[in-house]
């Protein structure tokens, strides 16, 4: 059948529903899926709050039965319950149905599939995106199996609060304020931390994909404008929010302040490193000050394509003891398994905090730079990765030192600018940073109308968010 190719990521399938990700297109996916993995026999299966997830995730279990094949079926759940599930009992292999931080109607599958020997890949790749949407293309026919497969109901919630809990030490009991967003994390954040001996409120953990109190992304800070007001009336000694299916926090210090990706990777990073040897893994729009300080502590750093299964694989190929990303995802690959699990990266945070006296002095002491906020500009997903990759041509044939692991990170005496193709979204993102405020806006203007010329419709509007 046709379908829109846009809806083909990186790393995972997005769309609108129903216009781009129907119940047709995900059985057709869910068939491509069955031909290319055929030894996959158990399949581990959840969804999120949206209102058409659990008729996606209908579509998949119905084929997966029809073709023979079992599903352990854990319905509405986050990421951190479906990846403990598939990872802590080796299932063959798993989808998840969610449109992650995207606004409702959007949708989504994450695939993961256990491979030959002890290599295990956590989602589909590129290529083999590639694969499923030709085969979808092909429409693939069910071949109907002579014994119907069998679907498992699962609740996991107690083996996996057991297994994570078991993990961390507080050193003393924390005040915490969480903010679910209304997404698949529901309660579950708040039942771990009281059992931790920890005095906790939940904003928005009743399910409702249509997201009514804010867009389900942590990462964009008008959308914690509930959280920081929460912990500063509390009292409380951290916030933390979390987008639709749990693999991304967002935190918030005790006098309600957005505590920034930059500084979290620092911080679980200096946590990760005094107890292991190892490099660690982060993407190209991470602050040199990171850079700077695990140079200082001798630490190799590798960069990443900027998306959680770039960094889970980078780490695997380098043996990395920490990775992440500063839009909220953390891996801790010696502590827990290689995931992004968001609920665990708390846990680990928490553990930070209960050892501080007081959480924002140490955040305050960090060391860093002045950084822009990253500027999300909208290009049509047919378009972005062209020009970028013109741009980055551009940028060589200028003598400009560039990293292009993922777009461009222009390496500057003073600071550095990145323009890069995002995975997820129909985006050019431009991030900028220098070592004074000054030496920052003489970096975006400069970047800036370089971008510009070439092509990346930058407005006014952008200059506005930047405060120029």
């Amino acid at each position: 059948m046709k379908v829109n190719p846009s809806i083909f990521r990186a790393y995972d399938i997005r769309g609108r529903y129903p216009e781009e990700l129907s119940e047709e297109v995900v059985s057709y996916i869910a068939r491509a899926y069955l031909k290319l993995y055929p030894h996959v026999k158990t399949l581990v299966l959840a969804y999120d709050t949206r209102p058409s997830s659990p008729l996606l995730a209908q579509a998949i279990r119905d084929v997966f039965v029809v073709s023979g094949k079992n599903v352990i079926d854990l319905g509405l759940a986050p990421d951190p319950l479906f990846y403990f599930t598939l990872l802590h009992h080796k299932y063959d292999g798993g989808i998840m149905v969610s449109g992650s931080h995207n606004i409702g109607s959007f949708n989504g599958l994450s695939m993961s599939v256990k491979r030959k020997g002890d290599d295990f890949a956590y989602d589909v790749i590129a290529k083999e995106l590639d694969s499923i949407q030709d085969l979808v293309n092909k429409e693939e026919m069910i071949t109907q199996a002579s014994i119907l497969g069998k679907v498992k109901k699962r609740d996991a919630t107690d083996e996996y609060m057991k297994h994570v809990s078991s993990r961390v030490y507080l050193e003393r009991q924390l005040s915490v304020i969480i903010d679910s967003g209304n997404g698949a994390m529901g309660f579950l954040p708040e039942k771990i931390f009281e059992s931790l001996g920890c005095r906790v409120k939940t904003l928005y953990g009743e399910y409702d994909g249509t997201f009514p109190n804010h867009p389900p992304d942590p990462y964009q800070e008008e959308n914690l404008k509930d959280l920081k007001e929460a912990v500063v009336k509390e009292g409380a000694d951290i916030g933390l929010a979390y987008d639709a299916d749990g693999d991304r926090v967002a935190i918030i210090d005790n006098k309600g302040r957005v505590v920034s990706g930059d500084f979290a990777m620092l911080m679980l990073a200096y946590q990760a490193i005094k107890k292991h040897k190892g490099p660690v893994v982060h993407d190209v729009r991470v602050s040199k000050a990171f850079l700077d300080e695990m140079r200082k502590l001798k630490v190799p750093t590798y960069f990443s394509v900027s998306h959680h299964n770039a960094v889970i694989r980078k780490i695997e190929e380098v043996g990395a003891v920490f990775g992440g990303e500063i839009t909220l995802h953390f891996i801790f690959p010696k502590e827990y398994y290689p995931v992004d699990d968001a609920l665990f990266a708390s846990l680990k945070l928490a553990e930070i905090v209960s050892f501080k006296k007081d959480f924002a002095k140490y955040v305050d002491a960090l060391p860093h730079y002045q950084a822009s906020p990253e500027l999300f500009i909208e290009v049509s997903d047919d378009v972005k990765f062209g020009l970028v990759s013109k741009l980055v041509i551009h940028l060589k044939k200028e003598g400009y030192s560039i990293i292009d692991v993922d777009g461009a990170r222009i390496q500057l005496k003073k600071g550095w600018a990145l323009v890069r193709a995002a995975n997820t979204s129909p985006h050019i993102k431009c991030r900028f940073e220098g070592d004074t405020k000054e030496d920052l806006e003489e970096i975006e203007r400069e970047f800036l109308v370089l971008f510009k010329n070439f092509g990346v419709p930058i407005t006014q509007e952008h200059y506005d968010e930047l405060g120029l």
